[in-house]
């Protein structure tokens, strides 16, 4: 890989291209008549500083060119807002539909196209449409979209995966033609060293990915996912407000009626969020984002105070409760009163006359300790942070757009902690969030769930699962929560077992929830069914288009020394596909020898070594679960066949030749030894010798 070219753009919009006046394997000098860039290379990483003679547009100030020597296909991430343009109609019709209202809008088609043609848009286009979650397209290098942050190509025979990045002053973006965009935020004529890519190279695809983000760590705030605490919601079932209720219906008293009907029928809630619709606010204008908090305290459907519906969860068994709020606090920024009324100053906002966090480092922190101080006061143990993207905006003029959108999440993340709280990040799935993930933990990595419709099913599934290639390295995905009753519930439920982060429902009617599926699912103590670490799009999909090919979608992960892979049938024009699978599509460097497999829904089961396949024929929105577990002195032990990852309620001990199964809980234990499937019945923490 290598520079092409570089201009830079000035505050008044002339542009001037830069030539080339010095270069070393350390660092490349550009000159254009009125500025310098250096660019430097450290350790998979490429930074920029810029000095100028005239003041930098505050938008858009440089662009470089790159040339990589992709072939064919690259799988891009992108935050262009064309991508969306499918799901706001389905939105306003589906969301109504969860709630028991009439629809006001027609229904949107099952199958929709996807991608779109993405078009040319103004920065300030782009920031308008709310360019909060990065959307999975696979193109030719030269038709990467514009504002798209990681690609991962072939460069013959090797790989290579580049994350752009927000640093420093600046926010870096890709698209057409291999061309970097650098976002400033402020008229500057200077912008000190900004480290605005990470790239990662590699034989192998997923490495190649985490060293893209290992080596972002280094000089961006952000650290990896396994360098963090484990979330304290992460692996037990949740129930969250939105789509049961949306803003209208959130109630005191219809939180705590649904929560009850759910326990009561018994699903094993342990934690609650209550989501938007709590505040007592004030509209500053037609539009949604102009909806300003008034009063820290709930409006009138919680008449005794946020503190008192906590405090009947947990006399319910809520173990956990969140609160939602975005990170200006709300979606246009809050009252004067309300930070004066927690003794802390905010930040004018001009545009919708309001106020905001203040992104000053000092200011920020005490801010967000003050208003989070005000949350666990109420017994909230987490909070579901929304509207992230929105620190690119809040800021320009005042602050560059690095240097604001650090300060920010720094100090969320810090007051969080000194105040013992979790984050569960959501509408964060650009370079300013992820790139300062330093304590966050968990995220949100696609856009919204929409109860009903097949397309979302489809998509959504496929969304989730390419943008945690790269972003479960940064934090435990969060595949949102989704309605056990929805015609669809298998494959949303089966996807989210797969993510290995939060697994959590939205049912608005208890009495319809689909008990025998949560079963699947979840223990009777709560605890969730999961891999041991978030899935990975397999080998054989990583350059295909499961939506628009004739291919199944694939996740894989592992549990203990099982491999276990859900293949799913998103395809957009519903047709049944047959694919023959096995241990070589999987991420993972897999032994020689022998392994049973065993396929959760249809019960087949049977023996393959490594390089053997068996056959899998799937109709429209079908799921099929398979676990490989190699074979050790002719015995493999499967798990309980109850649930989607029989694997998982299981342990197991290992003396010599002797194996072991202890049972988490009641189940039929499958297994196999010398050559024959086998099947016991087990109890709750029942030791059985195979």
């Amino acid at each position: 890989m290598k520079i092409s070219n570089a201009s830079i753009i000035y505050a008044d919009g002339s542009k001037e291209e830069c030539s080339l006046v010095e270069s070393n394997a350390k660092r490349e000098l550009l000159k254009c008549e009125g500025a310098t860039i250096e660019i430097a290379f450290e350790g998979g990483l490429i930074g920029v500083e810029v000095k100028s003679l005239k003041p930098l547009n505050s938008f858009i100030f440089a662009e470089i060119g790159l040339e990589i020597g992709f072939s064919d296909r690259v799988l891009a991430l992108t935050l262009h807002p064309d991508a969306a343009s499918i799901y706001s109609q389905a939105f306003a019709y589906y969301n109504l539909l969860a709630v028991d209202r009439t629809p006001t809008t027609p229904r949107p088609s099952d199958a929709p196209q996807y991608p779109p043609s993405f078009g040319d848009i103004t920065h300030i286009e782009f920031a308008k449409r709310s360019p909060c979650w990065t959307y999975p397209v696979i193109v030719n290098a030269n038709s990467i979209p514009s504002y798209t942050v990681f690609v991962l190509g072939d460069i013959g025979g090797d790989f290579i995966a580049v994350l752009l990045l927000s640093n420093g002053d600046v926010t870096a973006y890709m698209g057409r033609g291999l061309k970097v965009s650098l976002f400033l935020g402020k008229e500057r004529l200077y912008v000190r060293r900004s480290w605005i890519m990470s790239i990662g190279i590699s034989s192998n695809p997923y490495e190649a990915i985490r060293k893209s983000v290992e080596y972002a760590s280094r000089k961006a705030v952000l650290k990896t996912r396994e360098m963090k605490r484990r979330p304290l919601f992460i692996d037990k079932l949740g129930w969250c407000s939105w789509n049961a209720l949306l803003t209208d219906d959130l109630s005191h008293d219809n939180v705590i009626k649904i929560v009850k009907g759910l326990i009561d029928r018994g699903v094993p809630i342990r934690w609650v969020i209550i989501d938007d619709g709590w505040q007592k606010e004030v509209r500053k204008g037609g539009e949604w984002f102009m909806r300003v908090l008034a009063d820290l305290n709930a409006n009138e459907r919680f008449p005794n105070g946020l503190k008192a519906v906590v405090d009947e969860l947990k006399r319910l068994g809520i173990e956990y409760a969140g609160l939602w709020h975005t990170i200006n606090i709300h979606w246009g920024g809050f009252e004067k009163q309300v930070s004066e009324k927690i003794g802390v100053e905010g930040f004018k906002l001009p545009i919708i006359d309001s106020f905001v966090p203040p992104p000053q480092i000092e200011r920020a922190l005490k801010f967000y300790t003050e208003f989070l101080k005000w949350v666990k006061g109420n017994g909230f143990d987490f909070v579901k942070v929304d509207n992230q993207w929105s620190i690119h905006a809040l800021y320009w003029g005042e602050e560059t757009v690095g240097e604001s959108a650090k300060n920010i999440q720094i100090a969320l993340q810090v007051a969080a902690k000194i105040n013992g709280l979790d984050i569960l990040n959501c509408m964060s799935m650009a370079p300013e969030d992820y790139s300062n993930y330093f304590l966050s933990n968990a995220m949100r990595v696609s856009i919204d769930y929409i109860p009903f419709w097949k397309a979302d099913a489809k998509l959504h599934t496929m969304f989730s699962v390419y943008n945690s290639l790269l972003f479960s390295h940064i934090a435990y995905p969060d595949y949102d929560m989704w309605i056990s009753y929805d015609p669809y519930a298998t494959i949303h439920a089966v996807s989210r077992v797969f993510s290995g982060g939060p697994i959590y429902i939205t049912d608005r009617h208890p009495e319809k929830t689909n008990i025998d599926l949560l079963k699947k699912i979840v223990l009777p103590s709560g605890e969730t069914v999961k891999v041991d670490e978030p899935g990975l799009p397999t080998k054989d999909i990583l350059f295909r288009d499961p939506y628009n090919e004739n291919v199944l979608l694939k996740i894989a992960s592992r549990i203990r020394d099982s491999y276990v892979l859900a293949i799913m049938n998103v395809n957009r024009d519903g047709i049944e596909i047959e694919e023959r699978v096995g241990l070589d599509v999987l991420p993972y460097s897999i032994a020689d020898g022998r392994y049973v497999y065993y396929m959760v829904f249809s019960g087949k089961r049977g023996v393959i070594d490594r390089s053997e396949r068996v056959d899998i024929k799937l109709k429209e929105l079908e799921a099929e679960v398979v676990v490989f577990t190699p074979i050790e002195n002719e015995k493999a032990v499967i798990g309980l066949k109850e649930y989607v990852l029989p694997p998982y309620p299981i342990m197991i001990y290992k003396l010599g030749n002797r194996v072991f199964v202890k049972a988490k809980t009641f189940g039929t234990l499958v297994y196999y030894a010398n050559g024959v499937f086998k099947e016991a019945i087990v109890g709750e923490g029942q030791v059985l010798e195979m």
